[in-house]
């Protein structure tokens, strides 16, 4: 009898479901992280306001945007100028596109099981941007999907952005 009891405890405490793996600190700060993009980037587009969008950026960053290249803050400052001057009635929606759900905003990775982590610095943020051509009126949206990697100071020193601008380029038409 006792060991039988020895294996049912033993079965018990071994078919308990597994734990996330992820920790209370690490979603802590992953969802700071993407609260940061939100009130920063995404509401100083929306608001066109440049220091806000760029508030949350180190000034080391490196961004490598849908082109390739890569570009530290001055070059990045220009490019933001040029859309929030070219567009009007910029938004974003969170995780449009995406199958299946309407989370934008993911962290860490599963698999390769070998590389799993939590990874709550490294933001991979997917949705569309809509807006407004200022000098067409014609409205056009673009798919966007961006990898930001936030350091120990809560800003973003590296970003590699992925868009498709077909509809962006055909609101100058």
């Amino acid at each position: 009898m006792r060991k039988l009891a020895i294996l049912l405890i033993i079965l018990f405490v071994s078919c308990q479901a597994p734990t996330s793996g992820v920790s209370e600190t690490d979603s802590n700060t992953f969802e700071q992280n993407v609260q940061t993009i939100k009130d920063t980037w995404i509401q100083g587009f929306e608001e066109e306001n440049l220091e806000k969008a760029i508030s949350f950026m180190a000034d080391s960053i490196k961004w490598t945007g849908p082109n390739g290249n890569t570009v530290g803050m001055e070059s990045l400052k220009e490019s933001i100028q040029y859309w929030m001057e070219t567009f009007d009635e910029m938004t974003y929606s969170e995780g449009d596109g995406l199958p299946g759900t309407d989370v934008g905003f993911w962290g860490g990775n599963t698999y390769p099981i070998s590389q799993a982590m939590s990874g709550p610095n490294n933001v991979r943020m997917y949705g569309t941007w809509s807006m407004k051509n200022t000098a067409t009126g014609k409205t056009a949206k673009t798919k966007h999907y961006a990898v930001l990697t936030f350091n120990e100071d809560g800003k973003v020193h590296t970003a590699t952005e992925y868009a498709s601008f077909d509809d962006v380029r055909s609101s100058f038409e």
